[in-house]
Protein backbone atom coordinates (compact mmCIF):
# COMPACT_ATOMS: atom_id res chain seq x y z
CA UNK A 1 0.00 0.00 0.00
CA UNK A 2 1.47 3.44 -1.34
CA UNK A 3 0.92 7.24 -1.29
CA UNK A 4 0.05 7.26 2.91
CA UNK A 5 -2.10 4.41 2.94
CA UNK A 6 -1.91 2.19 6.27
CA UNK A 7 -3.15 -1.23 6.88
CA UNK A 8 -4.57 -2.12 10.02
CA UNK A 9 -5.90 -5.28 11.14
CA UNK A 10 -6.78 -6.88 14.27
CA UNK A 11 -6.25 -10.14 13.90
CA UNK A 12 -5.60 -12.92 11.19
CA UNK A 13 -7.26 -12.27 7.77
CA UNK A 14 -11.05 -13.60 7.35
CA UNK A 15 -11.37 -16.90 5.58
CA UNK A 16 -12.38 -15.92 1.72
CA UNK A 17 -16.03 -15.74 1.00
CA UNK A 18 -16.34 -14.39 4.52
CA UNK A 19 -18.79 -11.98 5.28
CA UNK A 20 -18.55 -9.32 8.40
CA UNK A 21 -21.61 -7.69 9.33
CA UNK A 22 -21.09 -4.54 11.43
CA UNK A 23 -24.06 -2.30 12.93
CA UNK A 24 -24.45 1.15 12.30
CA UNK A 25 -26.07 4.01 14.63
CA UNK A 26 -29.58 3.25 13.18
CA UNK A 27 -29.13 0.07 14.66
CA UNK A 28 -27.71 0.83 17.75
CA UNK A 29 -30.60 3.47 17.95
CA UNK A 30 -33.04 0.82 17.92
CA UNK A 31 -31.31 -1.10 21.18
CA UNK A 32 -32.00 1.87 23.19
CA UNK A 33 -35.61 3.47 21.24
CA UNK A 34 -33.63 7.00 19.74
CA UNK A 35 -33.12 8.11 16.98
CA UNK A 36 -29.74 7.86 14.92
CA UNK A 37 -29.03 11.35 15.71
CA UNK A 38 -29.04 10.70 19.25
CA UNK A 39 -26.30 8.05 18.91
CA UNK A 40 -24.57 10.85 16.70
CA UNK A 41 -24.64 13.17 19.61
CA UNK A 42 -23.30 10.90 21.60
CA UNK A 43 -20.47 10.12 19.74
CA UNK A 44 -19.53 13.76 20.14
CA UNK A 45 -21.06 14.93 22.99
CA UNK A 46 -19.04 13.11 25.32
CA UNK A 47 -16.16 12.66 23.40
CA UNK A 48 -13.76 14.33 26.18
CA UNK A 49 -15.96 13.29 29.29
CA UNK A 50 -17.36 9.57 28.29
CA UNK A 51 -16.09 8.68 24.76
CA UNK A 52 -18.14 6.48 22.54
CA UNK A 53 -16.37 3.20 21.98
CA UNK A 54 -14.39 3.69 19.03
CA UNK A 55 -16.38 2.01 15.59
CA UNK A 56 -14.71 -1.28 14.53
CA UNK A 57 -14.56 0.06 10.62
CA UNK A 58 -15.40 2.65 8.48
CA UNK A 59 -16.87 2.51 4.87
CA UNK A 60 -16.79 5.87 3.58
CA UNK A 61 -18.52 8.12 6.19
CA UNK A 62 -20.51 5.43 8.05
CA UNK A 63 -18.81 4.02 11.12
CA UNK A 64 -19.84 -0.05 12.10
CA UNK A 65 -19.44 -1.98 15.58
CA UNK A 66 -18.80 -5.06 15.59
CA UNK A 67 -21.86 -7.26 16.85
CA UNK A 68 -20.37 -8.39 19.59
CA UNK A 69 -19.75 -5.17 21.33
CA UNK A 70 -23.43 -4.55 22.47
CA UNK A 71 -22.74 -5.24 25.58
CA UNK A 72 -19.75 -3.09 25.71
CA UNK A 73 -22.02 0.20 24.18
CA UNK A 74 -24.77 -0.63 26.49
CA UNK A 75 -21.79 -0.21 29.72
CA UNK A 76 -20.94 2.70 27.93
CA UNK A 77 -24.91 4.04 27.47
CA UNK A 78 -25.26 2.95 31.40
CA UNK A 79 -22.40 4.78 32.73
CA UNK A 80 -23.07 8.12 30.33
CA UNK A 81 -23.68 11.12 32.54
CA UNK A 82 -27.52 11.74 32.85
CA UNK A 83 -29.68 14.53 32.77
CA UNK A 84 -29.01 18.00 34.61
CA UNK A 85 -24.94 16.79 34.68
CA UNK A 86 -23.11 20.20 33.45
CA UNK A 87 -23.99 23.10 30.84
CA UNK A 88 -27.27 24.02 29.75
CA UNK A 89 -29.61 26.92 31.50
CA UNK A 90 -29.12 27.38 34.93
CA UNK A 91 -32.96 26.61 36.82
CA UNK A 92 -34.91 29.66 38.07
CA UNK A 93 -34.79 30.54 41.59
CA UNK A 94 -38.04 31.14 43.41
Amino acid sequence: MGDGQRKITDGPPAKPDTTHRYVDMVEIAGWFGISHRAVANWRTRYADTHPFPEPDVIVGRTPGWSRKRRPEIETWAAGRPGPGVGGGRPRKSS
